[in-house]
């Protein structure tokens, strides 16, 4: 019978290595033996093999616990190594994108980051400046324009009046020479 609660013990403790719950497969080992111990007076009394096996047992469950600790361990300073790297990455990224986003939301102009709301008033305001300059100067130049067509015409009657008394002029000259020269004429043959 011992031999038998024993084997039931030893299949239990090599389901244990491949049980997710360790835990009560060492209180079970625990209750049983405590059960199948005998009693003496108020003591319980158990097989020294049994104790051993117990022992080896819970040293080997805690042998387990503490890879399975040191694993996990192992992998929660992994994962926390992971996290921090990516946070530092985040916050990387997360500057670049504020950068990039304040890049894609701005112009740049003569050094100065500008929206491409001021941007756009600023063109805006210049083309309409532009404009009424060339407005202003097309009317300049249409004044100008006008007084320069209307000087050019004063100065061709001016000219024409200055030739049409040069001809006059001339034709006086040349009709008083022919007086003049009949005068003298006249005087020579009258001496």
């Amino acid at each position: 019978m011992k031999h038998a609660i024993f084997l039931v013990i030893a299949i239990l403790f090599s389901l244990h290595s491949f049980s997710q719950e360790t835990t009560n497969t060492i209180d079970y080992q625990f209750r049983t033996i405590y059960k199948n111990s005998n009693n003496y007076q108020e003591y319980k009394v158990m097989l020294k093999s049994a104790y051993g096996k117990l022992h080896t047992d819970v040293l080997d469950s805690l042998k387990v616990y503490s890879t399975e600790l040191t694993s996990k361990n192992t992998l929660i300073n992994s994962q926390k190594a992971t996290i921090e790297a990516l946070e530092k990455e985040n916050k990387e990224t997360v500057a670049n994108l504020k950068d990039v986003l304040s890049k894609e939301n701005s112009i740049g102009l003569f050094g100065i980051q500008l929206s491409k709301g001021m941007y756009s008033f600023i063109l805006f305001a210049i083309i309409l400046l532009l404009l009424a300059s060339l407005g202003y100067y097309i009317y300049m130049y249409n004044n100008s324009n006008v007084f320069t067509v209307a000087a050019k015409n004063n100065l061709d009657a001016a000219e024409e009046e200055l030739n049409i008394f040069k001809k006059k002029a001339l034709e006086k000259e040349q009709k008083l020479r022919r007086q003049l020269q009949d005068e003298i004429i006249k005087n020579r043959n009258s001496n």
